[in-house]
């Protein structure tokens, strides 16, 4: 009997490792159920639904986002990686439910409590105890918050950062190139989802480096320029068009924004590691919750810790974390005292910060410092009770962090949280919607008021514009209220741009054919009627029918939808036309139609024929210098080589509905583009243009560059397994008699 439990002890022992990973990995499965149950919707918040129409056309991204508003330079072309590898996975037959599982929420579900482990493990070699703070890292208020708002991308980097952390202490323990090529890797495929929290990263990683690398900088330094190197060419593809391009104005309105929800931090609930909107239940959004007692046992046994003072040869370990926690505690605490305007100071000094509108992307630096401390507390706890009958004390705290740990997960698994966690329907409607616009093969702009649902449809060829979005900035100065700085309530500001005496010459040149009023779709959490008016008038929905039914340029339509209102602009215009005189919303201009084709949203081949004086080419799209008209043949490595590739840059109008128009000349094109056209006997010229976001040129290049690198690392590190296996068949030689002879199989 004795013999048969040795043999079961001794089995325990030997796949230790593998039972607390598999431990680990039931946890997030059991808490993060729906996000494994494929088929399911899911939908909440910032994440937002596509149709694998939309996801297919991702696969090639560009320079400039077509399929919003009136277009826009893409500020995210860092998330290459990733848009490719959705539209992939679209190509070949998932929807947006299985794709964005496989991409973002199981490998959040997992990685969040796995990374942790393998970090603490590596760093305490106690499988027991990085199990514990694993359950702890991955079950904090914040993290999970994250995830219930459908912040992805953030809660992705949340839970990769630990094991990131990992790999880079690898790097500098062993210090190869093959180490060093794996953390770049990594760490810029974290780029590639979330360069603001990877910005974030880097402070961590740059404290780690200081207490554990610093006094050997010359030992590191060759590897490190080459992995800046590395990291650099690799980001090519978005770095080149930020830097070159013309995006410095779209940065800016993102980055430029003002500091966010300042009385919804303090010391108190950062102390306590602790989200306001956490209820134990279903969050309260924006609301302010009482911090439960339970939440202050976490710092007092970190405080207990230190007090006792664990073994000074972790001190250098443990000091990191410490000061992790500090920085963590100064920073989400925001505008708290003490020290209430640092943050502000921050954000306008330190370069990169002012992409940060709160402290609330630094949560996981303090959940790292605790986690830290919390493990080498335990271990200290451990060596000092190693004694079967003191081990009881080390053990009932490891109960005491798991329990509190696992009650934060018990309305997940339970399924009373909602959000992110919770399955939603899509109606029918929007799916017949759907169907009768990838019906109409010609370009036109869905227009969704008061404001475009979670479920709407939309490609390059069928643009939706939110109307409370686009009234409150490209359309902001054509509103009567803003002239005579008045504040009406929302709904006649959203309602107002409808029913001007432009209105229907502004939504003709602006190519929008449809204007919708979306479902109140309260059961899945798609009711944004009550912020646009709803709060006031409970039938908001049916008021915003009435003021469309009194449009007389507008003509309600049927498609076969139940409760989706659908209205048509029958006299919308193409998206590239002609005028004889320059466009304007004022009065009606006569157009023509021209031939073009559309290559991707940065590229368009037009024909214009007869053309034998001076014309207006009008394109619908925002007004952006770095949009430009090739006569003749068109390369774009050409673009990067020739200066005056171009039609000049004052032949580039900005007309008054803030779109884009080209002043043609063909008197001018025939000096100066001799080989770009043929001429008529009517003396009138046929002529080839091409229409060009410049900065995709710059992607272009940068994607060479960045493919090639990701090719060269690839290649190195399937060279250092070969060799490593190769290494492994020498081990397979033994001497005998002095002899090297090989070991037979």
């Amino acid at each position: 009997m004795m013999n048969r439990l040795k043999n079961v002890y001794e089995k325990i022992k030997k796949y230790e490792n593998k039972i607390w990973l598999l431990l680990l990995l039931v946890i997030a499965v059991i808490s993060h159920w729906e996000w494994f149950h494929f088929g399911n919707v899911l939908s909440f918040e910032d994440t937002w639904f596509q149709s694998q129409e939309t996801l297919k056309e991702a696969f090639f991204t560009n320079t400039w986002v077509g399929n919003s508003e009136f277009g826009m330079p893409n500020i995210q072309l860092y998330k290459l990686l990733f848009f490719a590898l959705h539209s992939f996975l679209a190509k070949v037959g998932l929807q947006f439910t299985e794709v964005a599982r496989i991409t973002h929420f199981i490998p959040i579900a997992i990685v969040g409590f796995l990374a942790p482990f393998i970090l603490i493990k590596h760093l305490t070699k106690e499988k027991s105890i990085a199990f514990v703070v694993a359950i702890f890292y991955g079950s904090t208020t914040p993290f999970i918050m994250r995830q219930y708002l459908g912040h992805s991308s953030i809660a992705f980097i949340i839970a990769i950062a630990p094991f990131i952390l990992y790999i880079f202490s690898l790097a500098l323990e062993k210090n190869t190139m093959r180490q060093w090529i794996i953390f770049v890797l990594l760490y810029w495929t974290g780029t590639c989802y979330e360069p603001r929290i990877m910005y974030v990263v880097t402070i961590v990683l740059g404290l780690y480096f200081l207490f554990f690398g610093v006094t050997s900088f010359k030992k590191y330094f060759s590897k490190i320029f080459l992995s800046l190197i590395l990291f650099i060419c690799l980001s090519a593809f978005w770095i080149l068009p930020i830097i070159l391009g013309s995006f410095s104005e779209a940065i800016g309105d993102v980055a430029g924004r003002d500091l966010f929800g300042n009385a919804h931090y303090s010391i108190l609930k950062s102390l306590a590691l602790f989200h306001d909107n956490w209820t134990g239940v279903k969050p309260l959004v924006f609301s302010f919750q009482p911090i439960p007692w339970y939440f202050w046992l976490i710092p007092a046994l970190t405080v207990l810790f230190f007090i006792f003072r664990p073994n000074k040869k972790d001190k250098k370990i443990i000091s990191f974390f410490g000061v992790a926690l500090l920085i963590g505690l100064f920073l989400t605490k925001q505008a708290g005292p003490p020290l209430p305007d640092a943050f502000q100071w921050l954000r306008e000094n330190v370069p990169g910060f002012l992409a940060f509108r709160s402290g609330s992307k630094f949560w996981f630096v303090l959940s790292l410092g605790y986690m830290g401390l919390l493990s080498f507390g335990l271990l200290w706890l451990k060596k000092r009770w190693h004694e079967k009958s003191k081990r009881v004390i080390f053990i009932c705290v490891c109960v005491i962090i798991a329990t509190l740990s696992l009650w934060n997960l018990k309305p997940l698994i339970t399924g009373e949280f909602g959000g992110m966690f919770e399955k939603r329907v899509i109606s029918n409607d929007y799916l017949l919607l759907k169907n009768f616009l990838i019906q109409r093969r010609d370009f036109s702009r869905t227009f969704w008021t008061p404001a475009n649902s979670r479920w709407s449809f939309y490609l390059n060829e069928k643009p939706a514009i939110s109307n409370i979005a686009i009234s409150e900035a490209d359309w902001k100065n054509f509103s009567k209220y803003e002239q005579n700085n008045k504040k009406p309530p929302i709904q006649d500001r959203i309602t107002d741009i409808l029913s001007q005496s432009f209105s229907d010459q502004l939504f003709d040149v602006s190519s929008i054919k449809y204007i919708i009023v979306p479902i109140q779709d309260i059961a899945n959490d798609d009711d944004f009627f009550v912020s646009y008016g709803g709060e006031e008038n409970p039938k908001i929905r049916e008021w915003y029918i009435t003021q469309l039914d009194k449009i007389d340029w507008l003509k309600k339509i049927d498609i076969g939808t139940g409760e989706l209102v659908v209205y048509e602009n029958e006299n919308y215009r193409p998206h590239i036309y002609t005028t004889k005189e320059e466009e304007t919303i004022h009065w009606e201009v006569p157009f023509e139609k021209v031939d073009f084709v559309q290559k991707n949203p940065t590229e368009y081949k037009i024909s214009l024929k007869n053309l034998s004086k001076k014309t207006y080419l009008n394109f619908s799209e925002s007004f952006h210098p770095d949009w430009k008209l090739r006569a003749g043949e068109f390369g774009w490595f050409s673009v990067l080589i020739h200066k005056d590739y171009f039609l000049p840059d004052e032949f580039h109008i900005k007309n008054n509905a803030n779109l884009s128009t080209f002043k043609i000349d063909p008197e001018f094109i025939k000096k100066n583009y001799p080989n770009s056209y043929t001429e008529n006997p009517d003396g009138s010229i046929n002529v080839n243009l091409t229409l060009f976001f410049k900065p995709q040129s710059y992607f272009y290049l940068g994607l060479l560059i960045s493919s090639e690198t990701l090719l060269i690392c690839l290649l190195y590190l399937g060279y250092c397994f070969l060799f490593k296996i190769s290494q492994k068949e020498e081990e397979k030689l033994i001497k005998k008699d002095g002899t090297t002879i090989k070991k037979i199989q």
